[in-house]
């Protein structure tokens, strides 16, 4: 069974539908949906190449496949996807039903606005720059192999 944070993409954190964001796998086994995984994807000599934003695994598409025919549905989530609006629908009131159900016994934040930590969005996007990523783990493994070769060599 899927836990319920993964029936939610996890670079916009909007729930999976059957249609506009569908759950597809990348190679390292991470999923996130369609419309997210367009505008990670980075076209390069003909291929099409996508950088996992949780691993930074690379995951490279053939020349003339489209990213939708080259990536396959997570049929774990996909199973677990309502197939019509009533039952989403069922489900959010549901869940709110829940929500209420926890919070009625907890006393509410006295605290102000103003004194609530507030989150730092903005930084967290900026930790997403992938060609900062992407360039440190190449030089990474340059580094690495070329102690290999020096290794080998001495042996």
């Amino acid at each position: 069974m899927v836990p319920s944070e993964e029936m939610e993409c996890g670079v916009c954190y909007l729930p999976y539908s059957r249609c506009g964001r569908e759950p597809h796998l990348l190679h390292c086994g991470h999923t996130f949906c369609m419309a997210c995984l367009g505008c990670v994807a980075r076209e390069r000599g003909g291929m099409l190449t996508l950088c996992c934003p949780l691993c930074r695994q690379i995951t490279s598409v053939g020349r003339g496949l489209r990213l939708q025919e080259a990536l396959w549905v997570d049929t774990a989530v996909w199973s677990r996807i309502p197939e019509s609006e009533e039952e989403e629908e069922e489900e959010e009131e549901e869940e709110e039903d829940q929500i209420k159900v926890l919070t009625e016994g907890q006393p509410e934040c006295s605290a102000p606005l103003r004194l609530r930590p507030k989150l730092k969005i903005p930084s967290f996007l900026k930790k997403l720059n992938f060609l900062r990523y992407r360039r440190s783990t190449e030089e990474r493994c340059n580094i690495e192999m070329r102690a290999w070769r020096r290794r080998s060599s001495e042996t």
